[in-house]
């Protein structure tokens, strides 16, 4: 008996407990370009108007954080080797109506594990707190391309880029991101209700057992 409940608190720990999920992006400005992309005949006017939005979908209330690798170089969620020399980049969260979230603006850069590319560490890391189950949008651009929904104070992703980009010497267009969810535990993710009525039945057979299990 006492195997059969230790074994149904392992289960429900399993599944009950948050694990985190890792969705990874790779990609180039001119290629993936989803606003900005009309005019463009170099890769310098590319870094200057473009951006490439993404969505992703978070299944349940779960933390979250994107983090790039393509300035420094560096390996991604799906284990693929990103190489240095990318754009500097610049992250904003929308959600699915195209409202803007949050951006990198003041966002962290050089964070842990990053590598440096000329003597400098650019890659950066967006916090995006706890979001609600959904659907959301993510654009990557060169620094400082942030949208007019975040540089005006209102309006929608729809509304576009400022154009504000930059490509300095020695980068190129590609780009790399993940986006983490349900990292870090402590109540990230909340679990789904089949998984309490899995630990429940459970129980409740581990109570039947008790009851009729005969006594030496």
């Amino acid at each position: 008996m006492r195997n059969v409940v230790r074994l149904f608190l392992i289960i429900v720990f399993v599944l009950t407990s948050a694990s985190a999920a890792t969705i990874s992006f790779v990609g180039s400005l001119d290629a993936d370009c989803t606003f900005g992309c009309q005019g463009n005949t170099s890769d310098g006017d590319y870094a200057q108007y473009a951006a490439a939005v993404y969505s992703f979908t978070v299944p349940v209330q779960a933390t979250a954080y994107a983090i790039t690798f393509s300035y420094g170089g560096g390996i991604n969620g799906n284990g693929a080797i990103i190489p240095q020399g990318g754009f500097e980049p610049y992250l904003s969260l929308f959600d699915n109506a195209g409202n803007f979230l949050a951006s990198t603006f003041s966002g962290e850069n050089c964070p842990a594990g990053a590598n440096s590319y000329q003597n400098a560490c650019w890659d950066v890391k967006l916090d995006m707190g706890t979001l609600a189950a959904g659907t959301y949008q993510i654009a990557i651009s060169a620094w400082e391309n942030m949208s007019y929904a975040e540089n005006l104070g209102a309006g929608n992703l729809s509304d576009g880029f400022t154009g504000l980009g930059n490509l300095f010497p020695g980068e190129d267009l590609h780009f790399a991101f993940d986006v983490v969810t349900g990292a870090g535990g402590g109540g990230g993710e909340v679990p789904e209700p089949s998984a309490w009525l899995l630990a429940a039945s459970g129980l409740a057979l581990i109570r039947f057992l008790a009851s009729h299990h005969p006594r030496a």
